[in-house]
């Protein structure tokens, strides 16, 4: 992206751990979050240490939940892409619409790789004040305790259902029956429905500070949904984006 999106009053500030919630300036130097296009982008710095994870074996052994959090889906010799991305983000769930089956096909067929990497900071957005670090920790389960089929219809109807930003929501319930419903397996629902007493939103917590992390590797610029490829921001407006990575 050659031009800065303009600020305007819809801007946020991503709060870490590291910040303590303070609101600094960009004349500081610190992450600045501003509304664009339906997306959310931040200024941000580099660093940070990457918080360690223990989820163990997963049920398919085309899906691996790194110990930072990332889930990472299909052969490790494909072509592989990083994506960033918010369950509370409508340029997510728009993205998704657009992409979500071609990537599913290219991942089933062998011909590409995706490291999902999760943020929660429109956890603001929702009712709970929660959301994102839920559906997170729900996604989460799915990847580790189902097929790679049935994690791919599960995020894609996450997003499909997104609750509204500012005042949405869904219980941990209600993303059970959700991802029931997709076809998710008793396993999966079970640990969906308990995440707030099975540990999975502190594991999900940690995964989405380590994706703030991650992000920083790739730009300094930071929006979602981002996707890199070898490095590098992909130019996701390009409806030939995927192609060129698979072909």
């Amino acid at each position: 992206m050659n031009a800065k999106p303009a600020r305007n009053k819809n801007t946020k500030v991503l709060q870490t751990k590291s910040n303590n919630g303070m609101l600094i300036t960009v004349a500081a130097l610190i992450a600045v979050a501003v509304l664009v296009l339906g997306g959310v982008v931040w200024l941000a710095q580099r660093g940070g240490e990457a918080n360690p994870i223990a989820f163990g074996e997963t049920a398919d052994d085309q899906i691996e939940i790194s110990d930072t959090g990332v889930i990472k889906v299909g052969e490790e010799s494909a072509p592989t892409i990083q994506m960033w991305e918010d369950f509370m983000c409508p340029a997510c769930a728009s993205f998704e619409g657009q992409n979500g089956e071609r990537i599913a096909s290219a991942v089933e067929a062998g011909d590409l790789r995706v490291e999902f990497h999760t943020l929660n900071f429109l956890n603001g957005q929702s009712a709970s004040g929660e959301y994102s670090t839920r559906a997170l920790a729900a996604i989460q389960c799915v990847a580790a305790k189902d097929s790679l089929p049935v994690f791919f219809d599960v995020k894609n109807v996450f997003f499909a259902q997104q609750p509204a930003e500012g005042g949405g929501d869904r219980t941990p319930g209600e993303l059970a029956d959700i991802a029931e419903a997709a076809g998710a397996n008793a396993d999966s629902v079970e640990c969906i429905g308990n995440v707030e007493t099975n540990g999975g939103m502190e594991k999900a917590s940690d995964t989405a500070d380590n994706a703030q992390d991650s992000i920083r590797e790739v730009t300094d610029r930071v929006s979602t949904p981002t996707v890199a490829y070898e490095g590098e921001v992909v130019e996701i407006s390009d409806p030939a984006w995927l192609d060129g990575i698979i072909s």
